[in-house]
């Protein structure tokens, strides 16, 4: 009896059921974004959070670039920086790269769930590099703090070039959000882990000087608004549905 019970409670991290057939993470995740109500709303609901962060964006990101601190603090500060500096990989696609592989090789007929972490994350970053060489804004690091925060917005549609100006938005945070939100839905009792782990992400940009909070934010709606399309119901949820049926007709075919 406790063997069924555990074999149970394990289908529910994976993504296929107790009988090895394929669950779309659409599927699994239907209660949780219905739970969440309209996907869009919050989108920009993060997204007018984002817009309001601009009122501390400076006074925020000095302290962090030159904040005098107390010395009896500037151990703690240290230590917060290295914890943070050893966390930012799982805002990097190499990171991405050897979950998704991991998923593949180990989720046996659900291994199409690693289709939809590589598109949410790889996609979320996409999306903000796009939107990195149209609004050039100047990191914090590189920042003289005697302005307002419209200061630090310096022309539009810049095109790629110095990476000095390319603070808006944060390409790290908007991957380490996908690849959040992408891991909840396929692995659901990982999200609290998961959550952690974007936050210290996006901490860590602010933290580093490399980011304001508004940056962060707007990466954040970026990567929600991608997630809502590869895991919702519209054509490209449809797809990897598709997608994922696939991998599990073939694995049961080579199995």
């Amino acid at each position: 009896m406790s063997s069924i019970k555990d074999s149970s409670e394990e289908s529910a991290t994976l993504p296929f059921d107790a009988a090895g057939k394929s669950q779309s993470p659409g599927q699994r995740d239907k209660a949780n974004r219905s739970s969440i109500g309209k996907p869009w709303l919050v989108c920009l609901t993060i997204a007018a959070l984002g817009a309001l962060a601009f009122t501390v964006d400076v006074p925020i990101s000095q302290a962090m670039v030159q904040g005098d601190w107390p010395h009896p603090l500037h151990r703690v500060r240290n230590a917060v920086h290295k914890t943070l500096l050893a966390i930012e990989p799982f805002g990097q696609p190499a990171a991405v790269l050897a979950v998704s592989i991991a998923v593949w090789m180990c989720a046996g007929p659900g291994r199409g769930a690693a289709y939809r972490i590589l598109a949410g994350s790889f996609g979320a970053g996409l999306v903000v590099d796009l939107l990195k060489i149209t609004v050039a804004r100047i990191r914090p690091r590189h920042f003289h703090f005697q302005g307002t925060v419209s200061d630090t917005f310096h022309s539009f549609l810049p095109g790629p070039g110095d990476s000095h100006f390319q603070s808006w938005p944060s390409g790290h945070t908007a991957m380490a959000v996908g690849f959040c939100l992408a891991l909840s839905a396929i692995f659901p009792r990982g999200r609290w882990l998961f959550i952690v782990l974007a936050v210290l992400v996006a901490f860590q940009r602010i933290e580093s000087g490399s980011h304001y909070l508004s940056d962060t934010l707007f990466a954040t709606a970026v990567a929600y608004g991608v997630w809502c399309h590869v895991f919702g119901h519209g054509r490209v949820g449809r797809f990897f549905d598709w997608l994922d049926a696939r991998c599990a007709e073939r694995f049961a075919a080579n199995g």
